[in-house]
């Protein structure tokens, strides 16, 4: 077998790995290539570019897909998601500008209040303060803005004279 057809072959194994992965769910085209890491890398870049001309990679359609299953599943901070895109390979002017669109801040304070509220109820501490530092905290681990938190601890909590 010639050198050029094993790697004709190589090439079609990589393209048939990469149809089998996008089947399933979207990915961003760096989470492909960590996928795809077994081929070489003039492989993985045929692979890649065969699959942006049957749009199977779209940044900006993963983008918009992964805050959309963020808020539904996990609400979460626009600073979480902003991170969590960041990792996944996404450029940071497209995650803005996509997080822009689809996430509007109104609707991060709703989140938080709606999160507040549902972990305020599974707190058994009896002490405000320690209520009021564990709601903080849990809020902040979900990537919500410090402003935001602090007021909506206190507003779920019913903590006027709190500091």
């Amino acid at each position: 077998m010639s050198e050029q057809a094993k790697e004709a072959k190589e090439v079609k194994k990589a393209k048939k790995r990469l149809a089998r992965l996008v089947a399933r769910r979207y990915y961003s085209e760096k989470e492909l290539r960590d996928k795809l890491n077994q081929f070489s890398e003039e492989e993985i870049e045929e692979a890649i570019s065969w699959a942006k001309e049957q749009r199977f990679i779209d940044d900006e359609r993963f983008s918009r897909a992964f805050i959309h299953d963020a808020l539904l599943f996990k609400p979460q901070g626009r600073r979480l998601i902003l991170v969590s895109l960041s990792k996944k390979g996404i450029d940071d002017s497209l995650s803005e500008f996509v997080l822009n669109e689809e996430y509007p801040e109104e609707l991060e304070v709703e989140l938080a209040e709606k999160v507040a509220q549902k972990y305020a109820n599974t707190m058994r501490e009896q002490d405000d303060k320690k209520r009021f530092t564990k709601l903080c905290g849990y809020l902040l681990r979900r990537g919500f803005p410090d402003h935001l938190v602090y007021d909506v601890a206190k507003n779920t909590l019913n903590l006027d004279n709190l500091i």
